[in-house]
């Protein structure tokens, strides 16, 4: 599992709701540059990802490259706007609840690879 998000509290919260749900080896990058690295070296089953990180940049390349890819994700956002090639993709408002979070997860992977928290 990826996790992007620019803010450092917000970053662990979710790292650590997805260990305690059982989804095994969590990744995380800061950077749309750090999230794209990690997303062509390394086999990945789902995502979630900031839309908006620091100074101006956004999750969108990363984004486009899961879709290629085939690896589900879901949007964090403190806004509801979602760029039109990515309307079908879940998006989590924030602020939001770890379970909220979890269950958009557990609507997006088989079975069993994450855990009611």
């Amino acid at each position: 599992m990826l996790v992007v998000e620019d803010e450092a509290l917000i970053l662990l919260d979710i790292e650590q709701t997805l260990v305690e749900a059982g989804v095994g080896r969590v990744l995380t990058a800061t950077t749309s540059a750090e999230a794209l690295a990690i997303i062509e070296t390394t086999p990945l089953d789902a995502a979630v990802l900031d839309l908006r990180l620091g100074r101006a940049e956004t999750s969108e390349e990363p984004a486009r490259r899961l879709q290629q890819k085939g690896v589900p994700f879901v949007f964090l956002s403190g806004s509801t706007a979602i760029v039109e090639s990515f309307a079908d993709v879940p998006l989590v408002n924030k602020p939001f609840s770890t379970d909220e979070l979890v269950a958009v997860l557990q609507s997006l992977l088989p079975e069993n690879d994450v855990a009611a928290a």
